[in-house]
């Protein structure tokens, strides 16, 4: 009889918690979640992008400097299809060496810093960075632009794209 019983409250613990788990945690920045809709879900601050993952076709990752003033790391993403998905990271250019140009680089850091400050003061996206289209100069036709706050975003944007295309497995990235 109480082996009959232990076996009954066994059971009935199996069943409860198969009822009681909890689902997955979404994943926090910096991690994507895997999804078996084999689509890749980007959830920027400056919008969304789904693309179907078997639908990718290339996927490239680079650095330039634009018009010696800004350093730029851009992922591309090219779809069979006719439209280019373009993520960037950009920074003014470094200046180089020490003395009046090393100072001069320092006074504009800490000018960027207090009105990047005094910006968020004012509206929390304020001071995000948007793109910035100049028609019809710097635009080209189908193509989609997200510029990514940090660096270390973009990679990890570039990894989680990486590992669907790869795959063929879908994914949730988060900025």
């Amino acid at each position: 009889m109480k082996k009959l019983l232990l076996l009954c409250l066994a059971l009935a613990a199996t069943a409860a918690h198969g009822q009681t788990t909890a689902p997955p945690m979404p994943a926090s920045p910096g991690q994507d979640e895997v999804t078996r809709d084999g689509l890749w879900d980007g959830r920027l601050k400056g919008g969304t992008y789904l693309v179907r993952c078997n639908q990718i076709i290339a996927l490239s990752k680079h650095e330039y400097v634009a018009d010696a003033a800004a350093r730029v790391v851009e992922v591309n993403l090219t779809m069979n299809s006719n439209l280019t998905v373009r993520f960037y990271f950009l920074e003014p250019v470094r200046l180089e060496g020490g003395g009046v140009v090393g100072a001069g680089q320092q006074a504009i850091d800490k000018a960027r810093a207090l009105m990047q400050d005094a910006a968020g003061r004012l509206s929390p996206t304020l001071n995000e960075p948007k793109v910035v289209k100049s028609y019809p100069l710097s635009t080209h036709a189908h193509t989609v632009e997200f510029v990514i706050k940090d660096e270390e975003r973009l990679n990890a944007l570039h990894a989680s794209l990486e590992r669907s295309f790869r795959s063929g497995q879908g994914r949730i990235w988060r900025e």
